[in-house]
């Protein structure tokens, strides 16, 4: 019999990429969007909104939490190792994405305590999803 490899790497880019495109879709849109929802001058503002910087990893650690449970079904016991290495492969994608759009969209902060705590929680949040999706 042979032996399974431990990690199921296709699945695991599958849930990052749906991750950081749920985040960028997020990302790029509010801040255009704010600004001239708002009538604001530059996107600068809205993107040094911090609702707007929570709404970003809000919606990567709920991405993250939803992708854990077709992942539990797709690796099986192996989940809590897959989620870890996802978390921590997303996590840096997920900060440099968040740079590139401070920079696209004139922010007065590349990063903000608000990126790091949340790249941080990711790794947190993968392995709560994948207990609680495991009951």
């Amino acid at each position: 019999m042979a032996e399974e490899p431990r990690f199921d790497w296709s699945a695991i880019f599958r849930v990052v990429g749906i991750i950081v495109a749920g985040a960028a879709a997020v990302g790029f849109i509010i801040p255009p969007v704010a600004t001239l929802a708002l009538g604001l001058y530059n996107t600068g503002i809205a993107a040094d909104n911090e609702l707007y910087q929570a709404a970003y990893w809000i919606v990567a650690w709920g991405l993250t939490i939803w992708q854990g449970a077709w992942m539990l079904r797709r690796v099986g016991d192996k989940i809590i190792d897959d989620m870890l290495v996802m978390s921590i492969i997303a996590a840096p994608i997920l900060i440099v994405l968040k740079m590139i759009i401070n920079l696209v969209y004139a922010s007065s902060e590349i990063i903000t305590a608000i990126d790091a705590g949340g790249a941080l929680l990711l790794v947190a949040v993968a392995l709560v999803g994948a207990r609680i999706n495991r009951y």
